[in-house]
């Protein structure tokens, strides 16, 4: 559930982490995921279907968005502003932002908008997953998007893995030289908690992790 905590905020689950009381009652699991799944689409591939207007940075007027989902979604008449602004604040992915009444997708978009105004990374590394037969052509070719606007790294070899096992189970993993690239002017921008954005990365900052050094799943178990 999502709630409010008259001293912490906004908390999901039954109980505030904090202080382990109730709070306000704000939604249920069941209307969370429904209005998360609305979120991620209109913010990141298709505005027009509920009508909403973003801006060439992804922004999107929250009254708007509310009054749009309200209008066409049945179950949602009771929606408010703070309800968008809670799901964004407590998303453990970092995956929004919220501004002076505006939201925003910060990655996995599909539809054209402009991040350069996210904060810059500072990492030495960053972690790409990769299938067996594409590694090769990304060691020669280097990394370009392909279902999203821009390329997705991780953090860390673990977080990659997540990413990669959604779609092999045995994903391989390619480390990206952060220092290196930042130093060549390369700008990769932190989108999420673990999430980071570029518009592509060349070849030679890429290199292949020893499989010795990926965990397996039994391992991570």
């Amino acid at each position: 559930m999502l709630g409010n905590c008259d001293n912490h905020g906004y908390f999901r689950g039954d109980v505030c982490p904090i202080c382990s009381r109730k709070g306000r009652f704000m939604m249920s699991d069941r209307e969370l995921d429904s209005l998360g799944r609305i979120m991620a689409g209109v913010l990141r591939h298709f505005p027009e279907k509920l009508g909403v207007m973003v801006d060439g940075r992804g922004w999107v007027d929250i009254s708007k968005f509310v009054d749009a989902v309200g209008g066409s979604r049945s179950g949602f008449h009771w929606l408010k502003t703070s309800h968008i602004e809670a799901i964004a604040l407590t998303d453990t992915k970092g995956r929004y932002q919220v501004d002076g009444g505006m939201i925003r997708a910060t990655y996995g978009h599909t539809i054209d908008v402009k991040l350069d105004d996210l904060p810059v990374a500072d990492n030495e590394c960053f972690y790409y997953p990769v299938t067996e037969e594409e590694i090769d052509l990304i060691l020669e070719g280097g990394l370009t998007p392909v279902d999203r606007r821009q390329v997705h790294l991780s953090g860390s070899i673990d977080k990659a893995l997540e990413a990669g096992r959604v779609r092999s189970e045995d994903p391989l993993i390619i480390r990206i030289d952060g220092k290196k690239a930042k130093e060549d002017g390369v700008m990769i921008y932190r989108a999420g908690f673990d999430v980071y954005v570029t518009d592509r990365i060349d070849a030679k900052y890429i290199s292949k992790v020893d499989p010795s050094d990926i965990p397996s799943p039994e391992e991570k178990n």
